[in-house]
């Protein structure tokens, strides 16, 4: 989760926050055993935006990367039977999800 970590840190240092729809959709379900499973879905950000969280101000230009983002996540069930996220990978412009 490191990568993730690092990802909300920059936007914390940034000031930014988002802002506006992120669609989810395609999920794919995989349990590995009783306690571990994987979860594949994709994103859709095309409707989401950067916004300053000191100004409040609100940056409606599109980005030039893909808006679609292709997840892929390691679930492990701890003591509690509470599934929780172990590992998550990421790719933007994944043709997976592409409209």
């Amino acid at each position: 989760m490191s990568d993730a970590v690092a990802w909300v840190q920059e936007y914390v240092k940034a000031n930014l926050s988002f802002t506006g729809t992120t669609r989810y959709y395609a999920p794919k379900v995989t349990l590995s055993n009783s306690t571990t499973a994987s979860v594949v879905y994709c994103s859709d950000e095309s409707k989401g935006f950067n916004k300053n969280r000191k100004t409040n101000k609100v940056d409606w230009t599109p980005s030039q990367d893909s808006p679609y983002v292709l997840y892929n996540t390691r679930l492990v069930k701890n003591k509690q039977g509470v599934w929780q996220t172990s590992n998550l990978i990421s790719k933007r412009g994944d043709k997976t999800c592409a409209g």
